[in-house]
């Protein structure tokens, strides 16, 4: 391949691999997560004690932002913005690609944060469209680092590039590591040797791999137009060198230089041709002309021919393999047996057995070799099946069971001792071994010699005696399921595995070997190994009852024998996902196995006898046309089947194909039900003992078997769950509302008991499939169909079944997640004691599952319920739950632990805080360090949701309401609600509203102030600190989490007694709010920003900085003033503020004027609801609508004669009073529409001014004194002697202002008057008091300016001076709001005070006023002129 080839295939090879990642956005963050996991583990081995500087965290917080901007060029569609995007990323990310490689930054080696800067300028040259330079920057990330290359940044591409040309090394290494394990002289530093090996192969594929990164580079640099350089030469791989003193004399050269199978299966690796060796040939036709170079093993010596003096020992750990068989001499001498083993008439050759690299603690069985055929040939061992015919006349041969179980270990037959004492050692080693789920096996040892030199013709070799195996080389089963291959995969370790199983392991996120933890390079997983796979289909063949018998994992044989069944589920859980239904196995499965056992008691001629009666049965059942005659042999063979106690021999009779397509026939043609559930019985029972038999079984038997569901017949569940179906096939019969409906049937034992598992149970266990393996929108669609059908009282009732327990949990959480109102039923229905005892024995998987199951159940909106749930969690059980969760939650995911920790958190708070608790501080320090991690958002997400919780406001399907709740308090309501009307609480009807809500109330309040507290005062306020650097987040819904969070602590935080965490409350998360006020778009973020500040503006400290933000602050408050009622508190706090310039803050903008000058002066105004009400000369009454800023008329009467004077609004708001010249007094009711006239009095006299309760009018007119006139008519006289100008009345107390500069106070139910102010007189002029107004138990007064005074506030409570009002004006009127006082001079000018502080800020210029009125939010000012206009302002 020339240079423009190989530079096609880079471009092509790496752009695709660089175009998927751009494509998948997960794959990138977990990429991102994973680094930052190695990242974050570097930190925390580094010397802690050492400062990082701050060059340091620049360098990485480059790397971060560049990473983020390039994540926004590619989310974004705007080109404008990409290109930005793109050139910050690119100034970013160079800082770390051109770090000295041999330096660290912050504690992490430069190399690996350069070569992961070199995969993101790969991506960002890619968005350029320029190939060549994205290309450029993968190669020169695998030569900067090609360790880390290899295995976490693009296995893929090393994989592709890389791999093809290290096939000497890894050829170099599997020999190696082979040579090393099969030392079979005791090595006492065989790990370190392995060590060494191990570490002196990954340094040269990482050598070989920058080697040819840096020759990919020149090729695609190399120009041989404008280049004067040489043309790249390819480098070669070489493989190191063995010394040769390192290869021990006493193997055999077969051994030492004999083909081996690499364990690194799929990577082709090229073995160097020796003199005592040869190249491996094909796994089915082994050349027999280069056998005789193989030394021959003596079988009844049991020691290699050419070594008679040494004895063959296994290695110091007892390990023996099978995965690398050399080629051996084989003969014709044989001759097969009835039973399809072999016998031998002379001494032959055999295969010696290896030693295993896997290193294990328990001994391998013996191998015999492949059988021949006529021509000296080996016969492919995929030929090699069992010799028994399918069809039922053959079947009657009896396969012979082996007598005894002999022990596994291989030892010598000089001495008994010498037996003992390997045995003993080989023991010892058991219980350190890595797989302890089989080491802690034991086997029998034999009490009877042999005395034949075989037995049942099935050889056995490398014992002087013979023997008979009781368990299958160790080789042929996988660590992890201890089931024997089905599917056999080898990674690069050289560990093999069952496919499922490592499958499964890497799904859980796991990149190491289980057995070595050597990092695994490849994603994907290797082809099958075949050759593996034949042997051990060649040893099935010749060992079938054994076969059968350890399909499944093993069973007790004896008193001291195998584990008990509890203890093999216990492993089982520790080693495969227990929702995989290829691992299930419920106790009845073991009772079944241990029933083929060889060990059975019946003897040899019973069985015979059995199954020659069996054979008219079953050749009636496979050729009879008569329905019932089949019916008859299906009941006949059911019988005859529990006789023989489920024997191998009769199993083999029943399991041929025609048999079983003769018990499927009956299925689908009979309509008896015994016979049904019989046949369903036997089939059961046939494919748990071999589990082949589903391969006879096809599509079309499991149709037969979903309409017999469908049809009622619950047995059926139990064969189509043995099937294993996929998901596809589930969904093609619709089989969930069939299952559905079995799991709520009865129990019915005595129907179920026979069967290999309940019908219920495998109903519970395919619907659990159904939902696992299905997408979102099915799996809710399918939990939806559960909980429409009732199924859930029944499968809260199915959780005491021990065998399901852990599906049906799963189950009920898909119904929560798919309608979560179906939590509060199962919550009052479940017996949490079942799920304690699965999460204190369960794994890690299962109490995962445990715990999202129990975060679920305590989501509920009725707190004394919860706590009652979250008491039975602290209680229930042997074990203590809490300290079961501490040890868990130290152990867990990282996107797992905020949900433990708020569990753990709740159980501590059932009881008041006390001073120290260890639940409670890990807890508490786990949430908060989840909360900044920017570089895992799923463990934030999962924090802010835990802490959202807590707060206890939760609606009826567990979804928080505190961020709506904290709108509520700030006067914005509708989003509050909406969700509580779209969730309607359902209260018990036996229990009144009244009671529940009280006690629901306290419940509530009192658990929200501990959880706050205890959160606030952690380690002084620490959490506040985590809560600023996570509101810097970009994502939008993680800061609107972390900002409802933040509010609610700060809410909590004030209306709690002060422990001194405010300040670090207010250092933290001030300038955050005050942002957020200014800069969101977002109207709820900023009503949530303003009830924060309401809390602050409590604190001296946080004033003093408010200071600083008052005037724009002001101006965006101001706005918000309609949607949020705390925002009157800032504004006026601010605007009183020491620091701050009433006058800068002011500021009004002149709107509307009305001209109504044809009905004269406007001689009042008042604003009420909305509304303006005016009075005029003319004797009329105009309503005005002034919620938009533009008075709208709405109403004109005129029902006075004269000019109506004054206008007084009752406290009530509901009723108004108008006086007139015309000496009359009407009360107006007022409407939506306007008012309406219900009362005239005629008062005899002129009214100028008037003030009203519900008894009594009072007015003054021209006159001295005040007139006091009766709803019923009577007038009477106030004890005032002095004119009076205004009044204001205030509950009994009528306050007069008069003539004299003097205020008089008079007491209604005495009747009697006192002076409340006289103010000193001046000689010339006449001084008054012309205006009065009562608000918030204050007096304002208005008048005659006397030395700069024109008035003065009074408090009411004890009649002293709050503050004057100073200008040079008279005051004529005044009026009120909550911010400013407005005072309307003889000028015609308006003067604004501050009300809080009495300080002037504003002079309004107009024409002569007569009357004004203000809103009381302060939005709005009216006045009204003598030249019948009326004027207003906006008070921005």
């Amino acid at each position: 391949m020339d240079r423009d080839d190989i530079a096609r295939s880079l471009i092509t090879t790496i752009g695709s691999f660089i175009q998927d990642r751009l494509l998948d956005q997960r794959q990138r963050a977990l990429q991102k997560e994973q680094c930052g996991e190695r990242l974050a583990a570097e930190d925390e081995s580094s010397n802690k004690d050492t400062a990082v500087r701050y060059s340091d965290q620049a360098v990485l917080a480059n790397l971060d932002w560049g990473m983020d901007a390039l994540e926004e060029a590619i989310n974004t569609s705007n080109t404008e913005t990409k290109m930005a995007r793109l050139d910050h990323a690119e100034k970013m990310l160079q800082v770390c690609a051109m770090l000295n490689s041999s330096d660290k930054t912050a504690g992490v080696p430069n190399f690996y944060l350069s070569a992961w800067a070199h995969l993101n300028l790969s991506y960002l040259w890619k968005l350029r469209n320029n190939v060549t330079n994205a290309v450029l920057h993968v190669l020169e990330m695998f030569s900067i680092d090609p360790f880390f290359s290899r295995i976490d940044f693009a296995p893929e591409i090393w994989k592709t590039l890389f791999l093809p040309h290290m096939s000497s090394i890894v050829g170099w290494y599997s020999e190696e590591r082979h040579r090393i394990m099969m030392n079979m002289i005791p090595d006492s530093d065989q790990a370190e040797k392995l060590q060494k090996l191990e570490k002196h192969y990954g340094q040269s594929l990482d050598e070989n791999t920058r080697n040819y990164a840096n020759y990919f580079k020149d090729c695609m640099n190399h120009d041989p137009e404008t280049s004067k350089k040489a043309i790249p030469m390819m480098p070669i791989a070489e493989a190191p060198m063995t010394p040769l003193h390192e290869v021990s004399r006493k193997i055999p050269d077969y051994v030492r230089f004999g083909p081996i199978l690499p364990k690194s299966a799929g990577f082709s690796p090229v073995l160097k041709p020796n003199k005592n060796s040869r190249e491996a040939s094909s796994a089915t036709h082994i050349d027999s002309e280069n056998l005789e170079d193989s030394a021959a093993w003596d079988i009844q010596e049991g020691i290699p021919e050419e070594n008679n003096e040494s004895e063959y020992e296994q290695d110091e750990d007892g390990i023996q393999s099978i995965e690398s068989l050399p080629s051996v001499e084989m003969n014709n001498n044989y001759k097969p047996e009835p039973n399809g083993h072999t016998l031998k008439e002379k001494n032959r050759p055999f295969s010696p057995q290896m030693f295993s690299p896997v290193i294990s603690s328990k001994t391998s069985p013996k191998v015999s070799s492949p059988k021949q055929d006529g021509n000296n040939k080996v016969t492919s061992t995929s030929t090699l099946r069992s010799n028994r015919s399918m069809d039922y006349k053959v079947a009657t041969s009896l396969p012979t069971s082996p007598l005894v179980h002999h022990d596994l270990s291989i030892s010598s037959a000089d001495s008994d001792n010498e037996s003992r004492d390997h045995k003993k050692s080989v023991r010892t080693k058991v219980g350190h071994g890595r797989s302890s789920s089989i080491a802690n096996m034991k086997t029998q040892t034999s009490d009877k010699s042999f005395h034949g030199e075989y037995d049942n013709g099935s050889p056995n070799f490398g014992s002087p005696q013979s023997s008979t195996q009781s368990r299958p080389p160790k080789d042929f089963v996988c660590p992890i399921t201890s089931h024997i291959f089905s599917d056999p995969v080898t990674l690069e370790t050289g560990q093999t595995y069952e496919r499922k199983a490592i499958e499964e392991w890497m799904k859980r996120g796991n990149t190491t070997c289980p057995i070595t933890r050597q990092p695994l390079s490849a994603n994907s997983l290797p082809k099958t190994n075949y050759v593996l796979k034949r042997l051990i289909t060649s040893w099935k063949e010749q060992h079938p009852d054994l076969a059968q018998e350890l399909s499944y994992p093993a069973t007790p044989q004896s008193s001291h024998g195998s584990p008990s069944l509890r203890q093999m589920s216990q492993i089982q859980s520790r080693t495969s996902n227990p929702y995989d239904s290829n691992n299930f196995k419920p106790n009845r499965f073991m009772q079944a196995t241990i029933a083929t056992s060889p060990t059975s008691v019946i003897s040899q001629a019973a069985v015979e006898s059995i199954i020659s009666g069996l054979k008219p049965f079953i050749t009636c059942l496979c050729t009879s046309e008569d329905l019932k005659e089949c019916e008859t042999a299906v009941l006949t063979i059911s019988k005859m089947w529990k006789e023989s106690n489920a024997d191998s021999g009769v199993h083999s009779c029943l399991s041929t194909s025609t048999t079983v397509n003769g018990f499927i026939d009956v299925l689908s043609a009979s309509l008896s039900r015994e016979v049904l559930r019989t046949t369903v019985y036997i089939l059961s029972e046939l494919l748990v003992a071999d589990e082949r038999l589903r391969e006879i079984l096809t599509n079309v038997d499991l149709e037969c078997l979903a309409a017999l569901l469908q049809n009622g017949l619950s047995e059926a569940a139990v064969l189509i769950y043995l099937l294993k179906p996929s998901f596809s096939q589930l969904s093609e019969f619709n089989l969930v509302p069939y299952l559905i409906q079995n799991i709520c049937k009865k129990d019915e034992e005595s129907k179920d008991s026979e069967l290999v598992m309940n019908p219920k149970d495998a109903a519970v266990e395919l619907v659990a499939q159904v939902l696992i393996e299905g997408d979102e929108n099915s799996r809710n669609s399918n939990a939806l169909s559960v909980i429409s059908m009732n199924a859930v009282p029944s499968l809260v009732m199915c959780l005491e079944r021990v065998d399901t327990r852990q599906s049906v949990m799963y189950i009920l959480l898909c119904c929560i997640h798919a309608d979560r109102s179906c939590r509060n039923l199962i919550a009052t229905r479940i017996d949490l004691c079942y799920v304690l005892e699965l999460f204190h024995a369960g794994n890690e998987y299962v109490r995962g599952l445990c715990i999202e199951f129990l975060w679920e159940l305590v989501q509920l909106n009725r707190r004394t319920l919860c706590n009652q749930i979250l008491q039975i969690i602290k209680d229930e059980g042997a074990c203590s739950t809490m300290h079961t969760l501490l040890v868990y939650l130290q152990n867990a995911p990282m996107e797992q632990q905020p949900v433990i920790a708020s569990l753990l958190l709740q159980l501590d708070l059932l009881v008041e805080p006390r001073k120290m608790s260890i639940y409670r501080e890990e807890a508490i320090q786990t949430l908060i360090e989840s909360l900044p991690k920017k570089d895992f958002p799923n463990s934030q997400l999962a924090a802010l949701d835990a802490l959202s919780s807590l707060s206890g406001h939760l609606s009826a399907s567990g979804k928080s309401l505190t961020e709506a709740w904290l709108l509520k308090l700030a006067g914005f309501d509708q989003p509050y609600e909406d969700s509580v009307k779209k969730e309607n609480l359902k209260v018990n009807e036996n229990e009144p509203i009244e009671n529940m809500d009280k006690e629901e109330e306290i419940a509530a309040n009192s658990w929200e102030k501990r959880i706050a507290f205890v959160l606030c005062n952690h380690e002084k306020g620490l959490i506040f600190n985590a809560l600023e650097e996570c509101l810097k987040s970009n994502s939008i819904d993680m800061t609107k989490k972390c900002l409802s969070i933040a509010t609610w602590l700060i809410y909590m935080l004030y209306n709690l007694p002060d422990t001194g965490v405010r300040d670090a409350a207010r250092k933290a998360l001030l300038d955050q709010f005050i942002y957020i006020l200014q800069s969101s778009k977002n109207l709820e973020e900023k009503i949530l920003s303003t009830v924060a500040l309401r809390s602050f503006i409590s604190d001296p400290g946080a004033l003093v900085e408010l200071g600083g933000y008052a005037k724009g602050l002001y101006k965006t408050l101001k706005k918000l003033k309609r949607s949020s009622v705390v925002v009157s508190d800032i504004m006026k706090t601010l605007m009183n503020l020491p620091s701050v310039n009433a006058a800068d803050m002011w500021s009004c903008s002149e709107g509307f004027e009305l001209d109504i000058s044809m009905n004269g002066e406007v001689l009042s105004l008042v604003n009420i609801k909305g509304r303006l009400i005016s009075s005029h000369s003319d004797g009329t009454i105009k309503v005005w609508d002034s919620g938009k800023k533009a008075l709208r008329l709405i109403q004109e009467v005129r029902d006075h004669a004269k000019a109506v004077t004054c206008l007084y609004v009752s406290p009530s708001s509901d009723k108004i009073y108008s006086g007139s010249l015309d000496k009359t007094i009407r009360v107006w009711v007022i409407k939506q529409e306007g008012i309406h006239c219900i009362q005239v009095h005629d008062v005899k006299e002129t009214v100028c001014g008037l003030v009203a309760d519900a008894d009594f009018a009072y007015f003054f007119s021209q006159s001295a004194g005040v007139k006091v006139y009766g709803w019923s008519g009577v007038i009477k006289n106030l004890n005032v002697k002095q004119t009076v100008r205004s009044l204001a009345l205030n509950g009994n107390k009528l306050y007069c202002g008069c003539s004299g500069f003097n205020i008089q106070e008079v007491d209604l139910r005495k009747n009697t008057s006192t002076t409340f102010y006289a103010g000193a007189r001046k000689l010339l002029g006449k001084q008054s008091i012309n205006s009065l107004y009562i608000q918030d138990n204050l007096l304002f007064v208005g008048g005659t300016s006397i030395d700069g005074i024109a008035g003065k506030v009074f408090s009411l409570s004890n009649r002293g001076v709050i503050g004057s009002l100073s200008t040079g004006f008279d005051i004529q009127l005044l009026a009120v709001n909550n911010d400013f006082i407005f005072g309307a001079t003889k000028s015609g000018s308006i003067e604004v005070w501050l009300k809080e502080r009495l300080t002037k800020v504003a002079s309004i210029k107009n024409s002569k006023i007569t009357s004004m009125a203000s809103d009381v939010d302060g939005e709005m000012l009216f006045a009204g002129s003598s030249d019948g206009r009326i004027q207003t302002w906006g008070l921005d």
